[in-house]
């Protein structure tokens, strides 16, 4: 009997020790939320505007108000300049060819959409296939958010 109380006390003195810690511990249930939703504009005139990645990544969107209605971009790339040419703007996706100062050249894929972080909503564009090197890391695809300042 004596030993069953012993193991009984052993048993309890466990269970304390397992659970105290996980209760003593503060649970932080954290939940970021973070996603890109395509958005299409009315007019190609909501489109304009400086659209700020990183560093020196930078967007410059104008919209042309002639007949075309076309838009003309200008992507800064770090130390590289780009115009885009070949625009194609088919609901939210952008896709065109960057036409560097040398006269090389590269494809271009883009799509506009808002981005949610924590309920924080922000319009820009979601730049694809950059291969951004930074700190380490290469970068594929850099939202460029739409900088309301200018």
């Amino acid at each position: 009997m004596k030993h069953r109380k012993t193991l009984a006390v052993v048993l309890l003195a466990v269970l304390t020790l397992c659970v105290a810690p996980v209760s003593a511990q503060k649970l932080k249930n954290k939940q970021k939320e973070k996603r890109f939703e395509p958005v299409v504009k009315q007019r190609i005139e909501e489109y304009a505007g400086r659209y700020v990645g990183m560093e020196d990544y930078y967007l410059e969107v104008a919209a042309a108000t002639g007949a075309d209605g076309q838009l003309a971009i200008v992507s800064h790339e770090g130390g590289l300049q780009a115009t885009l040419q070949n625009i194609r703007l088919d609901g939210a996706r952008l896709t065109a060819t960057r036409v560097y100062r040398d006269g090389t050249t590269k494809d271009f894929a883009a799509t506009f959409v808002n981005r949610i972080l924590n309920g924080d909503v922000r319009f820009g564009i979601m730049v694809e296939n950059l291969g951004v090197k930074f700190e380490g890391l290469t970068l594929n695809n850099i939202f460029y958010r739409l900088d309301t300042k200018n």
